[in-house]
């Protein structure tokens, strides 16, 4: 019979020094990690969801305001009002402005967007802005994540199911469980370590729908921009491509991707007279549309309902979602002027005008009336969304509730 061993002082010694050392490293491991670096409160009830107003109030009253540099356009996700400044994304009740819900890392936000249901926060590290957190906007608890390479820059956009973060250099689309669908540009590692990498094409601008991405180019070898259009394959990191060069327009013309929408594209080109261009998932121009001068470089776009809306700086160009058929202009009326793109409330499409607001037939566009509204003056565009029966606002770094 085989005699049992027995444990010896120096077993016991050796054993306490590995648990000492193992619980040195998962110290150091959680002391370094994201998740110490974290602070997370979820809503103590779930956001209840909004009813949608039944008219269009007869006057505006301011009701809260709060900080928000780090978002666009205002954000109406799940019933709450999300915002996002310095290192905190936050959901808020939209009738008062009162936090809810919030999500902070001890980095400062390089933007926060949406998707479905979930509030999107996008941090930096050493890679760029590629740390990406998923907040549920109905109770604040953490979705799906993911972390990528990306610019120190980015800008954020989406059209409810995916997310497209562009920079300079390089651009990913992500699903809503923060897996990537597309990826195009620079690498964090080149393909051929001894090799010099061949000059990289910036991007000057960048828009998407859930099944293209379109997105200008200007390369150090071309005189030209060149309007590249994308498309999801079965790998993520060799879209289906096509280039359209854009003969004439030159780098720092102002031309711009205005929206996407299937695989569709509206792009803003100068010359030779400024025009809204339509262009298939081909390349080919299929419609032109004058723009009557040159727009702000704030000009902003707002898709809303079948509706898709462009501040051009002065006025609102209007145009259908499906195939961006031209409606009309909402232009200045006596001493008001269109400041934003437009939103829909109640069947009517309201525009943000230098004292208030203007209600249109979203149809026609014929004008029905003014809603009086005194603002403080305002750098940028005033970008308004619906929360229910109120109106938000985005004017600069700050979201302003109002309601009648």
């Amino acid at each position: 019979m085989v005699r049992p061993e027995r444990r010896t002082r120096a077993d016991v010694v050796a054993a306490v020094a590995i648990a000492a050392v193992v619980a040195l490293v998962a110290a150091v491991i959680w002391w370094t990690s994201d998740a110490r670096a974290t602070i997370s409160k979820p809503a103590a009830v779930p956001v209840p969801t909004l009813t949608p107003a039944t008219a269009v109030p007869q006057t505006l009253r301011e009701v809260w305001t709060a900080p928000s540099a780090r978002t666009g356009q205002p954000l109406v996700v799940a019933g709450a009002v999300v915002t996002g400044d310095g290192r905190t994304m936050e959901g808020r009740d939209p009738a008062t402005g009162n936090t809810v819900w919030s999500y902070a890392r001890d980095l400062d936000l390089c933007g926060v967007t949406w998707v479905y249901n979930y509030a999107v926060a996008v941090y930096p590290d050493v890679r760029g802005c590629g740390q990406v957190s998923t907040v549920d906007a109905r109770t604040g608890m953490r979705g799906p994540s993911r972390t990528s390479y990306a610019d120190k820059q980015v800008t954020l956009s989406g059209d409810g199911t995916t997310v497209l973060s562009a920079g300079d250099t390089r651009l990913e689309m992500w699903r809503s469980d923060m897996v990537r669908m597309l990826s195009y540009g620079a690498l964090d590692a080149p393909l051929n370590p001894g090799k010099p990498a061949s000059p990289r094409c910036r991007f000057t601008s960048a828009a998407a729908s859930s099944s293209a991405v379109s997105v200008l180019e200007a390369c150090p070898d071309k005189p030209d921009l060149r309007l590249t259009l994308l498309r999801p394959s079965d790998e993520e990191d060799t879209p289906e491509l096509k280039y359209v060069p854009q003969k004439g327009v030159a780098d720092g013309t102002g031309a711009r991707v205005v929206a996407v929408s299937d695989t569709t594209t509206a792009l803003y080109v100068p010359t030779p007279k400024p025009r809204l261009d339509i262009v298939d998932e081909t390349g080919a121009t299929v419609d032109s549309t004058v723009v009557p001068g040159a727009p702000s470089a704030d000009a902003t776009m707002s898709r809303v309902g079948d509706l898709i809306t462009w501040w051009t700086g002065d006025s609102v160009m209007v145009f259908s979602a499906n195939g961006f058929r031209y409606r009309f202009t909402v232009g200045a009326s006596g001493p008001n002027k269109p400041v934003g793109p437009a939103t829909i409330m109640a069947g009517r499409l309201l525009v943000p005008v230098t004292t208030g607001y203007g209600v249109f037939d979203p149809v026609s566009g014929a004008g029905e009336r003014h809603i009086a509204l005194q603002r403080p003056p305002v750098r940028g565009p005033v970008v308004p969304a619906v929360a229910g029966a109120m109106l938000v606002e985005q004017r600069g770094g700050e979201l302003v509730g109002l309601a009648g």
